[in-house]
This record gives C-alpha cells, sequence and structure tokens, in this order.
C-alpha cells in the first residue's frame, strides 16, 4: 500500500484529505466520524465574526461567504457563541485521533487576536482563518483590503503560537503576491480557495434566494489552475479546496503541487464514506502505478517543475479559442 502521509502546518497527516470546515464537524461526534473514515485532520466549523460580537440579528445574507453558512442560519451555529466553540475544540481533541484545526469566518476585525489565545489554549493543533470580506463598496481600493488581510494574519501570529492557515477567495487581483505577503506576515499555508455565498433571484416573489450551497465536480479546476501556478513560488503551503469527489481529483490537486486537500460537499452528497471511497481510490491508482509515496508526485506537474511553462499561462486558453486544444 502507497504511503500518503504528508506534512501539513507543520503536523504530520496519515493522508492529505482534510475534512473541511462544514457542518459535518460542528460536534465531537461528527469530528469521529470523519476520522473513522480515514480522514487526515478535521477543520471545525467555523466560527463566525458575527457570533464573537453576538450581533446575529444584523446578518445579511450578503455577509454570509462560507459554504456552511446554511447550516448556520439554520439553527446549527445560531445559539452557539464563543464559549461553546472552544468546548466543541475540546470535546474534539478528546480520542486524539488526529490533527483538530480551528476555524474562524472573519472579515478583518481585531477581535481574533485576543480569541486566538482562547482557542490554542482549548487545545487546537492549527488555525485556520477564513477570510470571508466580500468587498461590496466600489470606492474601497483592492490595496486596503489585502493590507486588512495581513495585518489579520501579523496580528493573530503575534497573539499564538499556533500555525495558521488562510483561506481565501479567488477574486484577487494577484493572489500569489497577496499569499507571499500572508506568509511573511506569519501564516504557513495557504487554502484556495473559499467559495462565496451565492445568490439568486425568485422572480415570482421579486426577491432574493440562496443561489446552489455545494460545489460541483468541476469546481476544482480553480484551484488547480492556481496551485500548479503557485506551488513553491507563494512562500507557503498551498491547500486545494472546492470540487474534490473523487480519489483522482485529489491526486490531480497533489500532482500540481497541493500539500493537503480539503473536502466538503462530496461529503454532503454522499457521507462520511465519501471520505473513505477517495482515500482508497488514491491509494489503488498509486499502487497500480507503483508510485510508492505522495512525495513522489507531489508538485510534478507543477509550473515551477515544468520545462514548458508557458503552457500554464494564456496557451492553452489561446489554443482552445483557435480549435487546437
Amino acid at each position: 500500500m502507497a504511503d500518503l502521509s504528508v506534512h501539513y502546518l507543520g503536523l504530520k497527516l496519515k493522508n492529505p484529505i482534510v475534512a473541511a470546515s462544514s457542518g459535518l464537524c460542528s460536534t465531537a461526534e461528527g469530528v469521529k466520524r470523519a476520522f473513522d473514515a480515514g480522514v487526515g485532520a478535521v477543520v471545525l466549523k467555523s466560527l463566525f465574526e458575527e457570533q464573537l460580537k453576538a450581533e446575529l440579528s444584523s446578518i445579511s445574507q450578503d455577509q454570509l461567504a462560507h459554504p456552511e453558512a446554511e447550516a448556520f442560519l439554520a439553527g446549527m451555529g445560531m445559539n452557539e457563541g464563543a464559549d461553546e466553540y472552544l468546548k466543541l475544540i475540546g470535546d474534539a481533541k478528546q480520542g486524539k485521533v488526529g490533527p483538530v484545526i480551528a476555524s474562524v469566518n472573519c472579515v478583518g476585525s481585531g477581535l481574533w487576536a485576543d480569541f486566538a489565545k482562547r482557542i490554542a489554549s482549548a487545545g487546537a493543533d492549527a488555525l485556520e482563518l477564513n477570510v470571508g470580506y466580500l468587498p461590496d463598496d466600489p470606492s474601497e481600493a483592492g490595496s486596503v483590503i489585502e493590507d486588512r488581510i495581513v495585518a489579520l494574519v501579523a496580528a493573530v501570529n503575534a497573539a499564538v503560537n499556533l500555525p495558521i492557515a488562510v483561506k481565501i477567495g479567488a477574486a484577487y487581483t494577484n493572489a500569489g503576491n497577496l499569499l507571499q505577503r500572508v506568509g511573511k506576515a506569519g501564516a504557513k499555508a495557504a487554502v484556495l480557495f473559499n467559495r462565496f455565498y451565492r445568490m439568486d433571484v425568485d422572480l415570482d416573489s421579486m426577491s432574493l434566494s440562496a443561489g446552489p450551497m455545494r460545489s460541483s465536480p468541476e469546481a476544482y479546476h480553480e484551484s488547480l489552475r492556481w496551485i500548479a501556478l503557485l506551488e513553491g513560488r507563494a512562500g507557503v503551503e498551498l491547500c486545494a479546496s472546492g470540487g474534490v469527489y473523487d480519489g483522482l481529483a485529489a491526486l490531480k490537486l497533489v500532482a500540481a503541487g497541493a500539500q493537503a486537500v480539503q473536502v466538503c460537499s462530496a461529503a454532503y452528497a454522499k457521507g462520511y464514506g465519501a471520505y473513505s471511497a477517495i482515500i482508497e481510490e488514491m491509494n489503488n491508482w498509486m499502487d497500480s502505478r507503483q508510485v510508492a509515496s505522495l512525495g513522489d508526485l507531489r508538485g510534478r506537474l507543477a509550473r515551477r517543475n515544468s520545462d514548458k511553462p508557458e503552457l500554464y499561462g494564456r496557451l492553452h486558453y489561446v489554443k482552445a479559442l483557435i480549435g487546437q486544444g
């Protein structure tokens, strides 16, 4: 059997499959079921900045930028504040099965540095800062938003000794530069990408409604592109997120340079067994091709290891446009 072990955020994982932050990881029992299914690590459901501020009544849909927002609004976190979240961390660590990563969904508030200390004291092995800021003010420059993210990372890093991952969206002018900056500010890894709340409209009632909450199996291509482009060049480890439904997608992301791969929507669609199925398919593929370890595969298809780096830019687009793709 192939060696699937990896190191992510300075933690040794038995495999790169990470149960992403979601309602599935909102209880100690859910965390246990994910580990029983074989995952290498678990990211707990996010604590939202709005919870910490106790301003739940003022939440609007365009403020919620995480795939688990539906569960949050349905009541899974509506009455749980900071103390309950800290208890979840402690309860999740009781079994000591694997790394437990806390997650906070934030927009750049100064509250997080102090609260991060409490997260560390509760026993979390690492902290994921899920940056959920949706810029809706056309007058606000992109540089101001990025500076806020970097300052957030620096403040949290100064407050705790936990390894920090930053989960960002895809809509930044130069994601690679932003990742270099958060790396210098103290982040050890970046998760590509979080997914903003998808809005729809109801024409009959002329009102806003929720769009699709889960990522599709094609969604991994977005993180695949950027991980392949940035592996070894961004100054942080890269973790993939979005659209991973099978072991082959996970292996492609590892070959592109991902250190770890988060899975969420597949587990919602198929249950906790989706984690096991992905890991089994990874093992079978590697065994059939005599690939001894993920270390032999990781980054082989990254841009920096290619003798044709131009293929990672516009060339494929041009070929597709003129019918040569």
